[in-house]
Parts: structure tokens; C-alpha cells; sequence
């Protein structure tokens, strides 16, 4: 490997600045186009979607690497060419490819500083879901539900394709990297002739049966993620705030849950709760 890189070297010494460009040009083109090629292969064979993904990521690594170990010795011999064509290539894709060259800066930054990883529920701008590839232009997610400011966790089945200079510009929002849980609010609204007491005593009662274990998770988990980030709750047990809106009482269920898990506790917190009120005449839901 190393005789062929100098004799590549060697040969390519006298060639014109231009002709360099145009060589460094046409290889990235092939083996980009080498890279589409094995993943429509990989496509076509009968492997788990798993093990696909995983052999695509290691042929885009290995395409990647294999550019620059050719592209390299096109330029080492002569220093005033490498500056000549660095000041060519920089002015010419800042003009005509910045947000090419920006969502290629954003990949690296992705890369390096792990913002979030594949895996991760990522909100930037408006765009959430799950991430499930980090491309050199792109991040694509799968669309997950979001209403009223609360992330539903279900899947809609669109692919969002967003551009990676986004996380230079928007901001971001991961869910499930260190602390992969979130605070939620559930809102009960009784009218004013309602026994609230009552009403506030049955929600903490079907809280402490659901949210019990999940908040035993938490702390946990963010005993683990304190010694590396300065997160800390000084308590994680859920809570009941009242007040009073148009003449209506009110009661805000304040809880913990995994990031995912939100639909589900929702669904189960509600249908209790209805189902204990209902044995009660003095409760009037509005």
C-alpha cells in the first residue's frame, strides 16, 4: 500500500492544478456512485434489516477512507498546489455549495461531539421521531406523534430527511440519550360544585399504583447520569397542583415517565381515574 501511494505520488507530481481538481472530482463521483451501488446490492439480499444497515455502514466507511488514501497523494508532492487548490475548492463550494458544505460540517459535528446517536428521539425545528440514519447531508428519523406540546411516542411511518446544517442553526431537543426521561402534565378539570378534594385524593391514589416503579427507574438512572452531567431533582415523586380557570377547579397531575412510555401512562392514568369517579355522585368532570 504505501509503495503504491508513492508511485501514484510520483506520477501525478507534474500534473497542472486543473487536472488534479478534475482527478479529485471524477473519484469522489465513482466511488460515490460504487457506494449506491453496493447498498442496491445489499438491498436486493435476503439479510435482516439490521445486519444491512450495519454492512452499509461499514462500506461507506471503508469508501470514505479509500478516497482520501487515493486523494491524498494527488496532492502531497507539491505545497503551493495544495494551497492553490484549498483556496479554489473553498471559494468556489462557499459560494455555489454552502449548504452542501454546511450539512457536511454538520455530519462531522454530529460525529465527533454525539449530540445523539442513531436510536435517539431527536426533535429539530419542528421535525421529531427516531433516528435511524446519519448520512453525510442528512439525518433521517421516522415521524413519531407529537399534540400539545407532549410526544405521544407512536410511529406515523414517514421517513423525515433532515439536512445536517440544521443543527447548526435550529435548535435540538434528544429525549432519550443520558436521561432518558421527561416531565409531564396531565390536566383534570372539575366544575365548582365538585367535590376537588375527593377528586385530587383518587388521582394521587392511581398515580402511586402506576408511577411507583417508574420513578424508582429515574432515580436510578439519574444517579448514573449526575456523575457525568449536572442534572439533579431534588425530588422525582409525582404531584398534584390546583387552580382555578373560568370558574373551574383545576388539578394538574405532574409526573415522571420515560420519553417513550408517555401514550401508554396517559391511557392508563385517564381510564382509572374515570373508573374511581365514577363510583363517586359528587364528582362532575367538565
Amino acid at each position: 500500500m504505501e509503495d503504491f501511494i508513492l508511485e501514484l505520488a510520483s506520477k501525478l507530481q507534474t500534473t497542472s492544478v486543473l487536472s488534479k481538481l478534475l482527478i479529485t472530482l471524477i473519484l469522489f463521483v465513482a466511488l460515490y456512485l460504487i457506494n449506491k451501488s453496493i447498498c442496491t446490492f445489499l438491498n436486493k439480499l435476503d439479510f435482516s434489516s439490521q445486519h444491512t444497515i450495519k454492512i452499509k455502514k461499514m462500506a461507506s466507511i471503508f469508501i470514505k477512507l479509500l478516497f482520501f488514501i487515493v486523494a491524498i497523494p494527488i496532492w502531497m508532492y507539491d505545497h503551493q498546489d495544495i494551497f492553490t487548490f484549498l483556496g479554489l475548492f473553498s471559494a468556489g463550494l462557499a459560494f455555489a455549495f454552502k449548504d452542501v458544505l454546511g450539512n457536511f460540517l454538520g455530519w462531522i459535528i454530529i460525529s465527533t461531539q454525539k449530540p445523539f446517536e442513531i436510536g435517539d428521539r431527536i426533535k429539530i425545528d419542528d421535525s421529531i421521531g427516531d433516528v435511524i440514519e446519519v448520512d453525510w447531508f442528512y439525518t433521517t428519523i421516522i415521524e413519531v406523534v407529537e399534540s400539545n406540546s407532549n410526544t405521544y411516542g407512536q410511529s406515523t411511518g414517514r421517513l423525515t430527511h433532515i439536512p445536517n446544517i440544521k443543527i447548526l442553526t435550529e435548535h435540538l431537543i434528544n429525549e432519550t440519550n443520558s436521561f432518558p426521561f421527561t416531565w409531564h402534565e396531565i390536566d383534570i378539570v372539575v366544575d365548582s360544585t365538585s367535590n376537588w378534594k375527593k377528586t385530587k385524593d383518587i388521582i394521587i391514589t392511581v398515580a402511586d399504583d402506576i408511577l411507583g416503579n417508574i420513578e424508582s427507574e429515574a432515580k436510578e438512572s439519574l444517579n448514573i447520569v449526575s456523575k457525568t452531567l449536572p442534572i439533579y431533582y431534588e425530588n422525582l415523586s409525582h404531584t398534584i397542583y390546583t387552580s382555578l380557570e373560568n370558574g373551574k377547579i383545576v388539578l394538574s397531575l405532574r409526573f415522571i415517565c420515560k420519553a417513550r412510555n408517555f401514550r401508554n401512562l396517559h391511557h392508563d392514568l385517564i381510564e382509572n381515574i374515570l373508573t374511581e369517579s365514577s363510583k363517586h355522585k359528587d364528582i362532575h368532570f367538565v
